[in-house]
């Protein structure tokens, strides 16, 4: 734990000042010029006051680290860079899976992808990199995101890439231990699923040799506690495409429920 940051979290909080997570329709705090930093939260800074938890199926949790001022007006201003114009299949999602309090944008598709993050000091947007060939879609199309932190201290995932059905009408999926961190994604095939024409599931890794429990084992038992779940709601390229202000991008932005 960053002890710099656990006391800037606490002062924050007996100041009533932490800012409400991801695109709400309260904009964030003013940062500082220094980075966010990305150490978990404490314990203090993810537990919301009584009242915000009332009458309310899902808790809405302040955020754990500083977000920029105007990320969704720096988004939006960039939407050339980002928007696929004229491609109905492309869909489009912010998120901040690296939780450094800099917004995501995403655009993907069943056969390609491309992640743009806001700048350090939020006045653009940059590419993120990435693993993958051109053409091959990254594992990015979740509605769930559940963040946990790796022993080297970066937030991680689990995510599939789209499925691959053969000519014998097997499907197969590939499941990815991802991470975003300092502007780069890593991603490593972890398990994968194959579903034949009848049903039938077959689980491991190249050659589908593993039990139900050792797919779980690798794909969630075995791994690090889940300590925030980000929920996004993908748009429709229809339906981003009219989406020209800070306000309406507020539709595709995630919520964290953890």
């Amino acid at each position: 734990m960053n002890k710099t940051y656990s006391r800037i979290s606490a002062a924050m909080l007996a100041a009533g000042m932490l800012v409400i997570p991801s695109c709400s329709k309260k904009e964030p705090a003013p940062a500082s010029s220094q980075a966010a930093p990305t150490a978990a939260p404490t314990a203090a800074a993810t537990t919301p006051a009584p009242s915000e938890t009332q009458n309310t199926e899902e808790t809405t949790l302040p955020a754990p680290v500083f977000a920029y001022t105007g990320q969704l007006d720096a988004i939006v201003k960039a939407k050339s860079t980002w928007f696929a114009e004229g491609d109905s299949e492309m869909r489009y999602a912010v998120t901040d899976l690296d939780m450094n309090g800099r917004y995501e944008i995403t655009a993907a598709k069943k056969t390609s992808f491309a992640m743009y993050e806001v700048t350090e000091d939020g006045s653009g947007i940059a590419k993120v990199e990435a693993p993958f060939e051109q053409g091959s879609t990254g594992p990015y199309m979740e509605e769930e995101y559940k963040l946990r932190i790796s022993k080297e201290g970066a937030y991680v995932y689990v995510a599939r890439e789209a499925d691959d059905t053969d000519s014998a009408g097997e499907t197969t999926t590939y499941y990815y231990l991802v991470s975003l961190y300092n502007g780069k994604i890593t991603a490593e095939v972890i398990a994968s699923e194959m579903k034949d024409s009848e049903g039938n599931v077959r689980y491991g890794d190249d050659e589908f040799q593993i039990s139900k429990e050792d797919f779980k084992q690798k794909t969630d038992k075995g791994l690090p506690a889940v300590e925030h779940i980000q929920k996004v709601s993908w748009g429709s390229a229809d339906a981003v495409s009219g989406m020209n202000d800070a306000k309406a991008l507020e539709a595709i932005c995630f919520k964290l429920t953890k």
